[in-house]
């Protein structure tokens, strides 16, 4: 016995668990059509959508980016030059391809390839968007628009590799898109790297022009000179000055064109950093102006103006080689100690700098250090010139002019060859920037569609068709404020005495006589119930008062309290109780037409005083049951039923029958209820399931029980549909533990 007793926990457990489960096959039940018609909406919508979709094929193009290598030359061939294009890291170039400044460049290619191509119909947008626009300028920007919607950019994972990918429902269209944004990309990749140079090859270009032509007009006053007589030739002396003093001043002004370009640099990695951190800029000139940095460069450029002017006076040719050993050795040392301190700088800036500025960083730093050096160079240069200009001064008088003249020529042409030389290198060095991207796979034709996947698709809408429906279904229910099982009852502290199942199976076509089944179908499930709600009644009042006069009332109309009274009352008779039924609602009584008779004479006749207690009694086919209608509706229905004729006729009916059942109106929307709930000794609440409004029928518990707390029988759930709620076993399972209730109290009584 102890082990079936410690078998009951775990039974109960896996019962609540399946009443979980019936819980939710009793919502889709409940909701099936509302759940099947969402679905069927969403299916349909989702067919017509993967039926009318296109097509969409994707081709993509690989690209490889390098870290910038600058030019096939070395970027010596003007001081501080270099590329500074600097390193951008894979998120920047990403960006830049996404930027409107590529999408519009591959927009003017794509639609010189649309002009000059003989199948105009592989172009499905451009030909979609030429029919809405009719200026080249509106279709340009409408396609820039698109391709920032059908062109992704991607980076392949650990790899320096982006990818780009382009949808289109026009295959040979996506092949070409793909082609033409690579093409776009690297041209402007291409144009961006050559930027420096090609400032400063146009800037070469033009002031060489301008030497040239001072070159030309030296030259003519020169022989211009010659031809009106004056000196034709000057004496050794005077040659030494001449192109000393000339090869001075081409380089002083080499050193300035130089000064020029390396601030025109300078002025460009300034212009890219400050976009990125304008601190970063300050800083990084607070440490190119370090005095010892400048100290070192102008003693550079002293010592290399020294040997170029000691190299230029005649001597033997192995005393030119040793001079000239000698001072490289010196520049050399002093280029090496500049170096360490331009290192111990970069160091010192790296520190405290992010990866992706690291190069920019260090090209500003070099630049800014060139300016220091070609600025010192010139200063040298000038002042050097200075100290020449005092010797020229001291040339006879007779060919000082001759002098000038052949200075001014020799000046402007070693200087119009060295632009020459240093224009021709950068045109060289332009063309040798090969940029940091490059092609790994150019873009083929897609073989078949990627997308839609219309499987999938029409998979996903069903499923979110029945993940709808069901949440449409909770959410109903959960909004849903009716009572929809004995728990939602129970749960509230309140009795539950019985459910009545769905009757409305039972019920023929005219016949109100159908509704009396505990008479007609004895046998049935709903019998049973009725059976089972008597017993309890009988043992739910244990305080040793009589339970004679039973008061049927529900909340709101229509909940089933008239069928419940009837069926009740018919029980009781079926066990051998004699049985008055009385229909108390005067206002809109119903047992009458339930029985197929006339209403009057009835109750009210009775109390006024028009007939005797014979005439109202009526039979029914239950030989212990008889009941009482209505009667005439009266003006004042709460008046009568506290009359104490009506109090009178209890007592009298108390002694005549076993139990009198009083079929009363809505608690809640008169008082007739609550008068009779003072007078009778039990009271029944019926509730109707998915229709009686939890709060409703709470407010009139509440009153009926705080009448008479010992009164209140308990509550009847009608029109329960168990097996939707519960499953079949719950019929077993409810009413075997509710007779082993009804058995215990009768042991305890």
């Amino acid at each position: 016995m102890s082990d079936k007793s410690n078998n009951i926990p775990s039974v109960l457990k896996k019962d609540k668990e399946i009443d979980n489960l019936h819980l939710f096959l009793n919502l889709v039940k409940s909701n099936w059509i509302l759940i099947l018609i969402v679905f069927i909406i969403s299916a349909v919508f989702t067919g017509l959508y993967v039926f009318r979709a296109k097509d969409i094929y994707k081709s993509s193009t690989s690209l490889l980016i390098q870290k910038p290598q600058g030019s096939l030359l070395t970027s010596n061939m003007i001081p501080g030059f270099s590329d500074y294009a600097s390193d951008r890291s894979i998120s920047n170039e990403i960006e830049i391809l996404k930027s409107q400044t590529i999408r519009s460049l591959t927009a003017t290619a794509l639609i010189d390839s649309f002009k000059n191509s003989d199948s105009k119909t592989d172009f499905y947008y451009l030909i979609n968007r030429n029919k809405k626009v009719n200026s080249e300028h509106i279709l340009q920007d409408e396609l820039t628009e698109l391709l920032g919607g059908i062109v992704s950019i991607s980076q392949k994972r650990g790899l320096d590799i982006i990818s780009i990918d382009v949808d289109s429902p026009s295959r040979t269209e996506a092949r070409l898109i793909a082609n033409v944004y690579a093409a776009a990309y690297l041209n402007y990749n291409l144009e961006f790297s050559r930027k420096g140079v090609k400032n400063v090859g146009d800037y070469l270009f033009e002031i060489k022009n301008k030497k040239l032509n001072d070159l030309n007009n030296s030259e003519a006053a020169l022989q211009d000179f010659q031809q009106r007589g004056g000196i034709v030739f000057l004496d050794d002396q005077a040659k030494s000055i001449v192109e000393q003093i000339a090869t001075l001043e081409a380089q002083k002004n080499a050193s300035e064109v130089e000064l020029i370009t390396s601030r025109r640099t300078y002025d460009a990695l300034k212009s890219e950093l400050e976009k990125l951190d304008p601190q970063l800029i300050t800083y990084v000139e607070s440490q190119i102006s370090q005095s010892y940095v400048e100290e070192i460069q102008k003693t550079i450029a002293n010592v290399e103006a020294e040997r170029d002017m000691e190299l230029t006076i005649p001597k033997d040719p192995k005393l030119i080689e040793k001079v000239k050993n000698e001072y490289d050795a010196k520049i050399t040392a002093l280029k090496k100690s500049l170096d360490e301190k331009v290192e111990l700088l970069k160091t010192g800036i790296y520190a405290g700098t992010p990866e992706e500025r690291k190069e920019i960083t260090a090209e500003l730093l070099r630049s800014g250090i060139s300016i220091q050096s070609s600025n010192a160079r010139f200063n040298s240069l000038r002042n050097l010139l200075g100290k020449y200009e005092g010797e020229f001064s001291k040339l006879p008088s007779q060919s000082i002019e001759l002098a000038k003249l052949e200075r001014n020529r020799r000046a402007d042409e070693k200087l119009y060859l060295l632009l020459e030389e240093k224009y021709q290198e950068s045109v060289i060095n332009e063309k040798s920037q090969l940029g940091n991207v490059s092609i790994i796979d150019k873009a083929s034709l897609p073989i078949k569609p990627f997308k839609p996947n219309r499987m999938l698709i029409m998979a996903g809408g069903c499923t979110l068709g029945l993940l709808l429906g069901f949440g449409i279904a909770f959410l109903r229910n959960f909004l849903d404020r009716t009572i929809k099982s004995p728990e939602d009852i129970e749960s509230k502290g309140i009795s539950m005495l019985a459910w009545i199942p769905s009757i409305e199976n039972l019920k023929t076509k005219g016949s109100s006589l159908d509704e009396f089944f505990v008479a007609n179908n004895p046998k049935s499930k709903e019998s049973e119930a009725f059976k089972a709600l008597r017993t309890r009644i009988q043992f739910s009042k244990l305080d040793g008062k009589p339970l004679q006069t039973i008061l049927i009332t529900s909340s709101v109309p229509s909940e089933g309290k008239t069928t419940v009274a009837v069926n009740l009352a018919g029980s009781f008779a079926l066990s051998d109780k004699k049985v008055l039924l009385i229909d108390c609602d005067l206002r809109k009584p119903r047992v009458h037409s339930l029985f197929e008779t006339n209403r009057f004479p009835g109750l009210s006749d009775y109390l006024f005083g028009k007939v005797n207690f014979e005439e109202i009694l009526n039979k029914t086919k239950l030989p212990l049951m008889e009941f009482i209608t209505s009667g005439t509706i009266p003006p004042n229905p709460s008046e009568l039923l506290s009359s104490q004729q009506f109090k009178n006729l209890l007592d009298m009916l108390r002694e005549k029958y076993d139990y009198v059942i009083l079929d009363s109106p809505p608690f809640i929307s008169v008082t007739d209820s609550e008068i009779l709930s003072r007078i009778v000794d039990g009271e029944v609440l019926v509730a109707l399931a998915n229709k009686t409004p939890i709060d409703v029928f709470l407010k009139s518990f509440q009153r009926l029980y705080s009448i008479d707390p010992h009164n209140f029988l308990g509550v009847v759930l009608n029109n329960f549909n168990y097996n939707n709620v519960y499953g079949y076993y719950y019929n077993y399972y409810y009413y075997y533990n509710q007779e082993n209730k009804n058995k215990t109290a009768t042991n305890q009584n």
